[in-house]
């Protein structure tokens, strides 16, 4: 039974390669009747399409949707309004029209008449041009402004409703505003619509041509204003400078005002910054403020940036674009040392003496005879005074030096010269050293202190 089912097998395998068989035996050459040689070429023809059934095998599949996204099919189409101010990509310079990429299913297109010669001698494919949507259906039509030759009273109805400018020659002035010839039409500007920021005169308007945005249209007469588009430029501007700002960058910028409680200048593009009150000078900063006018040039350091809400602010400081002079106190006025001072203001417990600009120390009420009592600084001086005092105690951190009279008066008291002497001069110390100097002895300073201790015993 076996041998019957495998003798069955083979004929159903000679039957099944029979017409393939036959197909080889009907491939005959001239000289060749054997058909050794179709043979040889069968095994060449399998060996080639195994070998290219491999080579496909090892391809990496197509990514189909790497593929469109490269060609920007797969991108969302951004939605255009009539109005709009866009940026696309020149595709093309040919014939009467400059073709726009600008992310749509057509290129936007815009009349080459709306381009000036030496312009359009400029213009490449891929660069980008900016310009205002007509109409989005379709292939969209864009104008870079409403030309005087493709201007009538439609075209102006449009652009008033669309918001995209028109281009006209100011002609003249009259008592509220300027004449702007447009073909067939009467433009006019206001005073207050012709600029945005400081008006120069008149006459330097006249004969020029700008872009304008249509106000209104009454009749055949329109109501045009360049304000609004330099203000939508200035917006782009001073976002494009903010977010450029960081926290301490110095700059130099000119003062926009003065005001009581600071200043005001412009960091670019008509983005205004204040300069708080106290941070105009290390010093008192009302007089620093006096001698400052709109105009100047000042240099500040960026110390803060808000950027939320409807309206940002920045904040910027004079006083820290400049060395701080606290950082050389040590030095200049170490403890024990004499110096002069202007008093600045006067208070209940003593009175605050300027040292050197930005640097005060207060002479304390108890610290201002070591002869009598004084009750009130008033007794003893008033701001504008110049007082000679000696520098008792130093605290950099805290931005304080401690100031006294009495400490001097004391040693203008002492008897021995030697002692007098070492005292008046210029002491050159810490706190620590002046109540202990290494080596042994006492210090001027601490000279001083016993003898007024000594003289308030007596009494």
């Amino acid at each position: 039974m076996d041998d019957r089912n495998r003798g069955r097998g083979r004929r159903d395998d000679r039957r099944r390669d029979a017409p393939d068989e036959q197909a080889w035996q009907a491939v005959r050459l001239p000289g060749d009747p054997a058909g050794k040689v179709a043979a040889g070429a069968r095994e060449r023809l399998d060996a080639m399409l195994s070998e290219r059934e491999r080579a496909r095998a090892a391809e990496p599949a197509e990514d189909f949707g790497k593929l469109l996204e490269e060609g920007g099919f797969a991108k969302g189409f951004v939605r255009l309004e009539p109005g709009e101010k866009i940026s696309g990509r020149v595709v093309s310079l040919e014939g009467k029209t400059v073709l726009v990429d600008v992310g749509q299913r057509s290129e936007g297109w815009i009349p080459k008449e709306e381009f000036k010669a030496e312009e359009l001698e400029r213009l490449r494919p891929g660069d980008t041009l900016e310009a205002y949507v007509v109409r989005a259906g379709g292939a969209p039509r864009l104008a870079r402004a409403m030309g005087m030759r493709s201007l009538d009273l439609d075209v102006l109805i449009e652009a008033a409703r669309t918001g995209v400018p028109v281009e006209g020659k100011v002609s003249g002035e009259n008592k509220g505003g300027f004449q702007v010839d447009l073909p067939g039409l009467r433009g006019f500007v206001p005073f207050s619509q012709m600029d945005a920021g400081l008006r120069p005169p008149p006459s330097e308007h006249i004969g020029k041509t700008y872009r304008f945005r249509v106000l209104e249209v009454r009749g055949r007469d329109a109501v045009l204003s360049r304000a609004a588009l330099l203000r939508e430029e200035q917006a782009a501007q001073r976002a494009e400078v903010l977010a450029k700002l960081e926290e301490g960058q110095v700059l130099r910028v000119a003062v926009v005002k003065v005001e009581a409680f600071g200043l005001f200048v412009d960091v670019g593009a008509g983005l205004h910054a204040l300069v708080p009150r106290s941070e105009v000078s290390w010093g008192r900063s009302d007089e620093a403020r006096s001698g400052i006018q709109a105009g100047d040039q000042v240099t500040v350091k960026v110390i803060r940036v808000e950027r939320g809400g409807e309206k940002p602010r920045v904040t910027v400081s004079i006083r820290e674009a400049g060395d701080d002079p606290w950082a050389l106190v040590p030095e200049r006025f170490p403890v024990g040392t004499t110096a002069k001072g202007r008093v600045t203001r006067l208070a209940q417990f003593g009175a605050f003496v300027e040292l050197s600009p930005g640097i005060e120390g207060l002479l304390h009420v108890s610290e201002m005879s070591a002869t009598r009592h004084v009750r009130t600084p008033g007794e003893v001086a008033r701001q504008g005074d110049e007082l000679t005092v000696s520098v008792t105690a130093v605290d950099t951190a805290a931005r304080r030096i401690s100031l006294s009279m009495k400490v001097l008066e004391v040693a203008a008291d002492e008897p021995d010269p030697d002692t007098k002497a070492r005292f008046m001069a210029p002491q050159r110390g810490s706190t620590q050293a002046a109540a202990s100097q290494k080596g042994g002895g006492e210090t001027a300073f601490a000279i001083a202190l016993r003898r007024m201790q000594e003289k308030q015993g007596k009494r």
